[in-house]
C-alpha cells in the first residue's frame, strides 16, 4: 500500500477479545466469558527460554469456559545473539498440545529496536516460517502502531497484523499492511473475573470467522485424545499406562522429547509399556495429562 492510504476503523461488526499475562494474576475466566469475550491471547513465552508463570492455568481454564485461545511469544531478538529459529523452536514446543483456536502470534516491541528495521525484518521473517513449520500452525504478528510504521518492512506483509494503537477508532498507518487483523485499542479496560486493567481488542468478523466457526486446528491424535478423556476419564482414572496405550501410534517412534520429561518427568515414561512413539503421540499425551491436571513428581 502506499503510505498514508488508510487502514480500517474499529466497527460494530469487530468481535471482542483480551490478551492476558501472569502480570493479570488469578483469573475467574467464566466471569470473563459472561462479559462478552470470545477470545484470549495468552502470553507463553519470552526469550529463548521463558515460560509465563500463568501459562498452563490461563490456557486449561480459560478454554474449559468456552473462550476462544490463543497464545504469544515476547521476542527478545536485542538478547540472544539474534537466534530467531531457536526462539520460534521454544515456543512451539511450549504450546504443544495446549487448546489453541488461532494463529501463534510473534510480539515484538520495545528492545527490539535495537537491530534496526532491516536486520529487525530479516530476524521477524525468519522466526515466523520456523515457528509455521515446528508448529504445524499459522503464524501472525503484533506489535505496536509506531513501531510497525518505522521497523517492520514489507517482506512481513504476508503474516496477519495484530496492531496496538490506544485512544484511537483508526490505527496509524504503515507501510506494510493495508489491513490490520486484530486491533488492540486499549491497555485500561475493565473485564469481569479479572482484577486491575487488561488489554482490549477488537477483531475483524471474517478473521474470526475464519478460525473459530472451524474446529480446533489441532492434530488428528489431539482430537483423538480430548474426545477419548471426555467419555473415558472416570475409566481411566488417572492410570498414565492405560491412557498412552490408547493413544500410542505405529509408525516413526522417538523416544519422549526433551520438552516432554521437562514438563511430565521421567517417572511418567518409566510406566509406559513402550516409551517411544511418534511427536504426535507425544502431544497428544501432553494435552490428556494437561486436562486431567498430572503433576510433576
Amino acid at each position: 500500500m502506499e503510505e498514508g492510504s488508510g487502514m480500517q476503523a474499529r466497527s460494530s461488526t469487530n468481535v471482542k477479545g483480551i490478551d492476558v499475562s501472569h502480570w493479570q494474576g488469578t483469573i475467574d475466566w467464566s466471569k470473563v466469558a459472561t462479559d462478552g469475550v470470545k477470545y484470549v491471547f495468552i502470553k507463553a513465552t519470552e526469550g529463548v527460554s521463558g515460560v509465563d508463570s500463568r501459562l498452563r492455568a490461563n490456557a486449561l481454564a480459560a478454554s474449559s469456559a468456552g473462550i476462544k485461545v490463543g497464545y504469544y511469544h515476547y521476542a527478545r531478538p536485542e538478547n540472544n545473539n539474534n537466534d530467531a529459529v531457536k526462539e520460534a523452536r521454544h515456543f512451539a514446543s511450549t504450546v504443544a498440545g495446549y487448546p489453541c483456536q488461532w494463529p501463534l502470534v510473534l510480539d515484538v516491541e520495545g528492545e527490539a529496536s535495537k537491530l534496526g528495521a532491516r536486520a529487525l525484518t530479516q530476524w521477524c521473517a525468519m522466526f515466523l516460517t520456523e515457528l509455521e513449520r515446528a508448529s504445524g500452525r499459522r503464524a501472525m504478528i503484533y506489535s505496536g502502531a509506531s513501531f510497525a510504521r518505522t521497523y517492520l518492512g514489507k517482506e512481513l506483509a504476508g503474516w496477519p497484523l495484530w496492531i496496538a494503537h490506544y485512544g484511537v477508532d483508526k490505527p496509524m498507518d504503515n507501510s506494510t499492511w493495508d489491513r490490520w487483523a486484530i486491533f488492540q485499542y486499549s491497555d485500561k479496560g475493565r473485564v469481569a473475573g479479572i482484577a486491575g486493567n487488561v488489554d482490549l481488542n477488537a477483531m475483524e468478523a471474517e478473521f474470526y470467522g475464519r478460525y473459530a466457526e472451524e474446529d480446533e486446528p489441532m492434530t488428528k491424535e489431539e482430537r483423538e485424545a480430548f474426545e477419548q478423556l471426555s467419555a473415558q476419564v472416570a475409566q481411566l482414572a488417572g492410570t498414565v499406562d492405560s491412557l498412552t496405550k490408547q493413544l500410542e501410534s505405529a509408525t516413526a517412534k522417538i523416544p519422549a522429547p526433551k520438552w516432554f520429561v521437562s514438563e511430565f518427568g521421567e517417572s511418567v515414561v518409566a510406566q509406559m509399556s513402550d516409551p517411544t512413539g511418534t511427536m504426535e503421540f507425544w502431544r497428544a499425551v501432553a494435552v490428556s495429562l494437561r486436562t486431567m491436571g498430572y503433576q510433576k513428581v
